[in-house]
Formats: structure tokens, C-alpha cells, sequence
């Protein structure tokens, strides 16, 4: 983070960047006019931090650092200004005062909210004055994250391309070209030739060694003539360090290519058909599980062979010591059964398939020309039904990511499609630009790019989130034949991640290499999104942010009303997973707590570490809840309740209070926690399902709400909510006050009178979902649920649990499919006279929808939003555009009428 700087070394470098920036055209010196500014409704810039330009940071800069007779004298607009303001210590500002110097500055009082907002943000010592060094600091910084965002857009590959002559391929295309890695950071390549050359690389292009396939695999005879035998793919299997090419013979050769030499171990001939698509997959968790070698034929057919203990052989050597033959028949593969299984799928399309994928959730996808069965995506056991997609001239390649559900193809027609994996029908968006068919796709994640190459040697690079094209390069290969004549090689097209960012192109007997930058850490500080499952999120009223927290120890803070991205915190915790975290009274704190009972206190505004807090035991902390100013509570596996006093800023080191008068009374891990200030009751619940509520000022039990003994167990207790509008009302105190959510039913409990249980109903549209995440309004008219599928429900709860006959289930306002994976938490708040509602997920996204189930966006997407335009939410141009991570898979969301008591025009679903 960049800490507040001195005046006098602030004030040059400070007005030396933004000289710079104005020289670059970013921004625009402006006069003072007493002109209106153009209302943010109609301007691009909607912070206050983009609106200040030049000429004001000037008058600012006197304001602040001069005296006031000084400033008075040698500025007219100051001395205009200065009559609205009283006295102040020189060189710092009141908020007031910055108001009325901001509102003379820019013509209008629009901006006194978001004054106000950055005003709170910058004052460090909360003594209501802001000083130059602490104004430059925060602009600085906020110029600093926005330097590395464009930089970031803008730098696509380092240096120029590399072109190597693979001369050794005696004018023959290359068909493929992989990557080996090495145990140390660095790797070679391999490219294998249509005529069965494997030429070998260091990762200079400086080639090392070459390899000739034996004259029988290059040449088979029939009859008096001899047919050219040709490689139709090839693959590297790491965990054995061996390349396996398949030929137009019918044939699969495997080469060891570890250490010396490079020689045949053994091959598969007499195949059903010709192998036109190869793909190989291991575990790189455990080298001891079984591997899986797939290649498809000219057929249509897909061949499964599965090695059963690739640490210790591929194939049984004791048939070959007693042959003498290096050769699997495959009519004899049973005879290696106990190293081999092989399994055969037959016409899945009507064509050649053209590119064959295995995905480790034993699914196959597949490639063909054919327009009725263009993309395969198949269950190996072939228990469910397969997901298929018809192209009028179908598809010569695509390339599928996993963690984004995210399907790119591409093919004759050059148009690059992105799919959702379980939408076939209809693609997510048509990416249109080439002029010749589209040979290789790639997605890259971390930037959230897609890669493009086609025939005439021409790469480009789509934004994956708005569907635009970044970046065309037009590689000049040379060559000296005509470009009617020039062939292609069947898979010219490398994409490699790790360890070095690189794209690597064959062009006939060419290879071409373009290195792409490596992230910096600032980069991945302001650049990147989640990268790891959310514990939680939380929504700071006071400042308009919304915190979000990773598994992987990340704290990010955003901006609610544009959605972009304030500030990000990495390794808060070092390498232990991050749990939970919650802001103090005041919304200038937030606490986390770690998996390993480590609890910290950050200032969120700044990034700053204030307090690192005793740990108690190596315990799971599952629950944090301010309940005094400074002092909060903390509950988890060690079940007990730990109190920890914050009040004294200097201490740096706060050790635990483990006095609880009430003592350790829960017998299982405390899961769940809510406090509820107007009663000041603190309600705990565990695994066993057991339920106490607690007098927080006697620290004692207020009563067992529901009381398990030792030998018993109800199940575990996901959530507690308080409905806290309830306790304020002496009519509705009696009514049921707090929620406990158990798997998927929904427990409505009444803290007084007769102390009983006045509703149940279950939530979730399917069965075996667990409710994981409540929210209640202020009034409490309506309650907000997430739940283990990705599901956000609205109930309006305004008559439910007022009294013992709350039978029949509150109405189900609206549920829509937020998310691919369990929604962790849910939030509703408001905004002006707008309802909003926050989500985040274990799928590593946070969400903004209104309360009425209309998207507004992803924080951390590029584009960003404004709450008080509704043309900006991103529902106005695609539900799904800029949701990459999400699952839009069509979900079944008709809902019987005499269970929810509503019908199907209530029923809004975003899926």
C-alpha cells in the first residue's frame, strides 16, 4: 500500500504525474467556470476522483498548503471561495469546507455525497480535517490502480515473433506441436511432421535433436504400389515421458523420450479405424491412479484405453520377452488386462472427428465437419444423455474451460462461437473477424481472453466478457511456394500457460513463437478477479463497499456503485484458508479470522493491519460479531465464546478475554452465529443442532432454545438470523424472532411467551439442498435465501411466524440461478429509494442483483456499472454477458402452485 507521504516531498511528484498524464491526453485541463457540470447520468466519469482535473488539483493545492491571506491575495477564486468557510488549521480542510470548495470548483452540488464518501475514506486519524499529503496519497493511489489496469489492456505480447525454418521436415507441414516439461522451470517442444519427423527444441527455438519414424511406419506396401503413410496427431504423456503419434496406418507408436536417445518402446496396430485425434490425461494428484489415452477415428468412433499403473508399466513386458515383439495386436489387448483396458464408442459422429478433449469428470468431448453432430459432449459410462451441437458446416476446433463452463468454436464458416457447456442450442455470443476458417482456440483465464488462429496465419484476441476483439496480429511467415498450394499442418496451433505465457504456430515447415508478458504482482493486485472460493461477503452502508473474502486469503473491497475494484489485500493470513470476517460498528474495521484461530484486525480504508489477536486454540473460527464499539466475540471449533477488546488503538498485540460467565455449554463445533442489539441476545448454534441464546450483559444463557443431549444429534445448523424489526415492535415480540436454517428447512423461533417453534417449511426447488446463506429487509417484510445449487429465493415473511398457525409457507416471491455453485452469503440493502442484493459464492464470483432478480453485474467485471443508470446493468445487454464463471445451465424451476402459494407469472428466473 502507499502510505501518506510528507508535504513537501508529496507536493512535486504528485503534480509531476499528473502533468504527465495531461501531456498523454488522459486528461484534459479544464477553467473554472461557473458553467453546470454534465450530470454523471450522461458522463463516463461517475467518481469524483476522475471528475477532479488538473486546474482544481491546483486550487486544491492552495486551499490546503498556503496560508489564507497569502491564498487570498494571489487568487481571486480562492478569496470567492473562502468567504463561505470559517477558520481552519493550515493546511488541512474540514468536510465542509471541502464541500464548499469542491461545489465551487465543479459548478455543482451533485458531487457533496461522494465528497463525503472520500472524505471518510482519507482522514486516517478520525479527527474530522483532511491534510495535502493524505488528499495526494489516496489520488495517487487510485491513479496507480488505474495505470495498471490500462497497461494491462494494452500489452499483449513481449517483442517481436520468433520464426524458425524446421528444414528437417523436408517441406512437409508440421501436424503438432507440444510442450515438455522439465522438473526446473524451463521446457522444450516437440514438433512432429506429416512425413513422421520429431524435431526437438530448447525454449529458444534452438533446435537440439531430430528423430526419424523407421521406414515401416513411413511406407506400407499394397500390391505393387507403395501408399505414403502419413501422422495424422500426436501427444505427450508427461507422467511416463513418452510421445505417442498416430499414423494413417492404423498404427500408434509410443517413444520414450526421457533421458539419451530417443527410441520406440512399443506400438498398437490393426486399429478399427484411422486415428485422426489424439488426447492423453492423468492425475497429477496421484501418480498411482490410472491414466487415460482417447483418440478418435475417420469413423466417428472414440477409443478409450486406460492404463491401470502407469508408475509401473504401461503394458504386461512379460509378452514381450516371450515374443520377442514390440507390437500390441489389438485383438490381443485382453492379454495385457492387467495393465490395460480398452473400451471402444461407436458413430458418435457421421464425419472424421477433428479434435477429441477429456475432461476429468469422466466427460468426452468431440469435434466433426458433420452439421448434425458438430460438438459431442458425452458421459464415458454413457449413463446420461449427451449434450449435442449442430453447425451448419460444422467444427474443426474449439477448446473447453472447466472452472468457467465456458465452450469456444470455431470451423469453416470463421466465426469463433462461445457457448455455455449445458446450452447448445443457442450460442452466448458470435465472434466475427476472420476471413479464412479457424484452425486453433484457446482460453486463457487468468485474463480472461479467448485466442484465435486461422488459416492465413492471422491471431487474434477476444475479450472473453464483452466479446471484443483486443488485438489481430498478421504473422509473414516466408515461404516459396504459391499460396493456392500451401498446406497447413492438421493442429498448428499451441497455447501454453505455465510456466512461461507463450503461443507457439506452425505455417507449413515454419514455426512461430510469441511470448506473452508475465503478471506483475501489481497486476495481480488490481487486475485480476477472485481466484478461489468466497467465504462470505459484506456490505459497508457506511462507505458503499462491499468486502469480499477468499479461501485462498484474499480480502477484496469494491466499489457498490460502479462495481470496480478499491482495494485488494493478499495472503492476509499467510497460507491458511480464510473462514469468515465481519466489520465493526463503526464500517472502518473489518476482522477475519483463519482456519488455523488466527484473527486479525485491518483498517479497510487503507490496507493497514491495526491488531493481531491471541489465538486461543489451532480451531476453526466460523463466527465474528461486533457487539460493543471495539469489542466483538468470536465462536468456532473450539466451541467456546471468546471476547476481545480493540479499544486501545496502540496495542497491537490484543490478548483474548476467556472469561465467559455462561462457560462452554455446547458439546459439538458452534457453526452458526447472529447477535441482535435491540435485545442484546447473542444466539449460538452447533453441529448436534443444539440452539442457545444468551443475555450478552450477563453473559449468561436467556434459555435453550432447543436442547440436545449427548446421545442425540439433530443435524447441523447452517445459519441463524435474527429478524431484529420484530424486536422493536411490542406487537410482534411474541412472533417468532429468529431463524435457524437446518439443511434445507427453515425453523422459525419465538424468543418469549410460550418459547416455541412457530414455523417450519422447506426452501431450496429441489430436494437434498441445504439453505446456506439469509437476509432479512429492515422491516423485515422480506426474507433473502441462498442455497447449495446456486439458488437465490425471495419470500415475503410479512404475516409468516406472527403467530402459532403458521402452517402453510410464506409466499415465494421470485428465485432466480446466481450462481454454478453454493451461494455463501446474502445481502439486502438499499440504495437510495432501490433495493439490492449482494451474493457470493464458492464459484469465486460476487454478484449485485436488484431485489427483483434483475442482474446488475459481476464486481470485478471490466465494465462497470452505475445503480443510478438501470441501462448499465448488465441484463440490459445480456443476462449472461460478462458471467463467465457462472452456470447458466437451464434449471427446472416450476414450482407447485399449492406449495408456495403462488403462480408462475411471480416466478422471475435470470437462468
Amino acid at each position: 500500500m502507499t502510505e501518506p507521504m510528507e508535504q513537501n516531498s508529496c507536493k512535486p511528484r504528485f503534480l509531476q504525474l499528473l502533468l504527465r498524464k495531461v501531456q498523454k491526453g488522459d486528461y484534459q485541463p479544464e477553467t473554472i467556470s461557473n458553467k453546470k457540470s454534465p450530470s454523471p447520468h450522461q458522463s463516463e466519469e461517475n467518481s469524483l476522483e476522475e471528475k477532479l482535473h488538473l486546474n482544481h488539483l491546483k486550487h486544491l493545492e492552495q486551499l490546503f498548503t498556503a496560508p489564507k491571506g497569502e491564498v487570498l491575495e494571489k487568487n481571486p477564486e480562492c478569496k470567492k471561495l473562502s468567504k463561505k468557510q470559517k477558520t481552519y488549521p493550515s493546511g488541512s480542510l474540514t468536510l465542509q469546507e471541502l464541500k464548499n470548495a469542491l461545489t465551487e470548483l465543479l459548478g455543482t452540488e451533485y458531487w457533496n455525497g461522494q465528497t463525503e464518501l472520500l472524505f471518510n475514506k482519507i482522514q486516517t486519524a478520525h479527527d474530522n480535517i483532511v491534510d495535502w499529503s493524505e488528499f495526494c496519497s489516496h489520488l495517487l493511489l487510485q491513479y496507480r490502480k488505474r495505470d495498471v489496469v490500462e497497461k494491462t489492456k494494452d500489452t499483449f505480447f513481449q517483442g517481436k515473433p520468433l520464426i524458425r525454418h524446421c528444414s528437417q521436415n523436408k517441406q512437409e507441414p508440421t501436424t503438432r506441436i507440444l510442450a515438455i516439461f522439465s522438473p526446473s522451470t524451463t521446457h522444450s517442444f516437440v514438433t512432429v511432421s506429416k512425413g513422421g519427423i520429431l524435431s526437438f527444441w530448447d525454449n529458444n527455438l534452438q533446435l537440439q535433436k531430430t528423430y526419424e519414424m523407421l521406414s515401416d511406419a513411413v511406407e506400407a506396401p499394397m500390391g505393387k504400389k507403395k501408399i505414403k503413410v502419413w501422422t495424422t496427431d500426436a501427444v505427450y504423456m508427461p507422467n511416463v515421458h513418452k510421445i505417442a503419434v498416430a499414423t494413417t496406418s492404423r498404427k500408434i507408436y509410443f517413444f520414450e523420450v526421457s533421458l539419451g536417445p530417443i527410441f520406440e518402446d512399443f506400438h498398437l496396430f490393426a486399429l478399427n479405424y484411422i486415428p485422426t485425434s489424439v488426447f492423453y490425461w492423468y492425475n497429477t494428484e496421484s501418480v498411482e491412479s490410472c491414466s487415460v489415452l482417447l483418440w478418435g477415428d475417420d469413423h466417428g468412433g472414440v477409443s478409450v484405453l486406460r492404463f491401470l499403473h502407469p508408475n509401473k508399466s504401461l503394458y504386461e513386458k512379460s509378452l514381450f520377452e516371450q515374443t520377442g515383439f514390440s507390437g500390441i495386436y489389438m485383438q490381443d489387448i485382453e492379454n495385457h488386462c492387467q495393465f490395460l483396458r480398452y473400451t471402444y464408442i461407436r458413430r458418435l459422429h457421421q464425419d472424421s472427428i477433428s479434435q477429441i478433449q477429456y475432461v476429468p469428470e469422466d466427460l468426452c468431448i468431440t469435434s466433426s465437419g458433420n452439421s448434425q453432430t458438430s460438438l459431442v459432449i458425452m458421459d464415458m459410462d454413457q449413463k446420461r444423455k449427451a449434450y449435442t451441437w449442430k453447425i451448419k458446416r460444422g467444427i474443426k476446433c474449439f477448446d473447453f474451460c472447466k472452472s468457467l463452463n465456458l465452450l469456444v468454436s470455431g470451423g469453416a464458416d470463421c466465426c469463433v462461437r462461445v457457448w455455455n457447456r449445458f446450452v447448445p442450442s443457442l450460442p452466448t455470443a458470435m465472434l466475427r473477424g476472420h476471413s479464412l476458417p479457424i484452425l486453433g482456440l484457446a482460453i486463457q483465464e487468468e485474463k480472461g481472453q479467448i485466442f484465435s488462429y486461422s488459416k492465413d496465419a492471422v491471431l487474434k484476441i477476444w475479450d472473453m466478457s464483452y466479446h471484443s476483439c483486443l488485438h489481430t496480429v498478421t504473422l509473414k511467415f516466408p515461404h516459396s511456394q504459391s499460396e493456392d498450394a500451401l498446406e497447413q499442418g492438421t493442429f498448428p496451433f499451441l497455447f501454453l500457460q505455465k510456466p512461461f505465457p507463450l503461443i507457439l504456430i506452425s505455417y507449413i515447415d515454419y514455426m512461430g513463437m510469441l511470448r506473452l508478458p508475465m503478471p506483475t504482482q501489481s497486476e495481480t493486485n488490481f487486475a485480476t478477479p477472485h481466484k478461489a472460493p468466497l467465504c462470505g461477503t459484506v456490505y459497508n452502508a457506511f462507505f458503499h463497499q462491499v468486502v469480499t473474502g477468499c479461501h485462498n486469503s484474499t480480502i477484496a473491497v469494491w466499489d457498490v456503485e460502479t462495481g470496480m475494484k478499491q482495494l485488494i489485500l493478499n495472503n492476509t493470513h499467510g497460507e491458511e484458508e480464510l473462514t469468515c470476517m465481519a466489520l465493526d460498528n463503526s464500517g472502518r474495521r473489518l476482522i477475519t479470522a483463519a482456519r488455523n484461530g488466527t484473527i486479525k484486525v485491518w483498517d479497510i480504508q487503507r490496507g493497514h493491519i491495526l491488531h493481531k489477536l491471541e489465538v486461543v486454540e489451532d480451531a476453526e473460527v466460523t463466527g465474528l460479531v461486533p457487539i460493543r464499539k471495539h469489542i466483538f466475540l468470536t465462536v468456532g471449533w473450539n466451541r467456546k465464546i471468546i471476547l476481545y477488546d480493540c479499544s486501545k488503538l496502540e496495542n497491537v498485540y490484543v490478548p483474548a478475554d476467556k472469561t465467559w460467565k455462561g462457560g462452554q455449554l455446547h458439546k459439538e463445533d458452534i457453526l452458526a452465529v447472529d447477535y441482535c442489539p435491540p435485545l442484546d441476545l447473542l444466539a449460538t448454534a452447533s453441529f448436534d443442532g443444539e440452539i442457545i441464546v444468551w443475555n450478552v450483559e450477563t453473559q449468561r444463557p436467556h434459555h435453550f432454545v432447543r436442547k440436545v443431549s449427548r446421545e442425540s444429534s439433530l443435524g447441523p445448523v447452517n445459519k441463524l438470523l435474527f429478524l431484529q424489526h420484530r424486536c422493536t415492535d411490542q406487537s410482534l415480540q411474541k412472533a417468532a424472532i429468529l431463524i435457524s436454517a437446518e439443511t434445507g428447512n427453515l425453523h422459525w423461533w419465538s424468543l418469549f411467551g410460550k418459547r416455541m417453534e412457530y414455523g417450519k417449511f422447506y426452501a431450496p426447488l429441489k430436494e437434498d439442498i441445504s439453505v446456506t446463506g439469509l437476509s432479512a429487509t429492515k422491516n423485515n417484510q422480506l426474507l433473502v435465501t441462498g442455497d447449495s445449487s446456486g439458488f437465490i429465493q425471495v419470500w415475503d415473511i410479512s404475516d409468516y411466524g406472527t403467530t402459532l398457525s403458521s402452517s402453510s409457507n410464506p409466499l415465494l416471491l421470485r428465485s432466480w440461478k446466481a450462481h454454478s455453485c453454493t451461494v455463501v452469503s446474502v445481502e439486502h440493502f438499499s440504495y437510495g429509494s432501490d433495493s439490492f442484493i449482494i451474493s457470493g459464492s464458492s464459484d469465486g464470483t460476487s454478484g449485485l442483483w436488484t431485489a427483483e432478480g434483475t442482474f446488475v453485474g459481476l464486481f470485478g467485471q471490466e465494465k462497470k456499472w452505475s445503480l443510478r443508470v438501470p441501462a448499465t446493468y448488465s441484463s440490459h445487454r445480456n443476462a449472461f454477458q460478462g458471467m463467465p464463471v457462472l452456470d447458466s445451465k437451464l434449471e427446472d424451476t416450476t414450482i407447485e402452485k399449492d406449495r408456495y402459494h403462488d403462480c408462475n407469472s411471480c416466478l422471475l428466473s435470470i437462468s
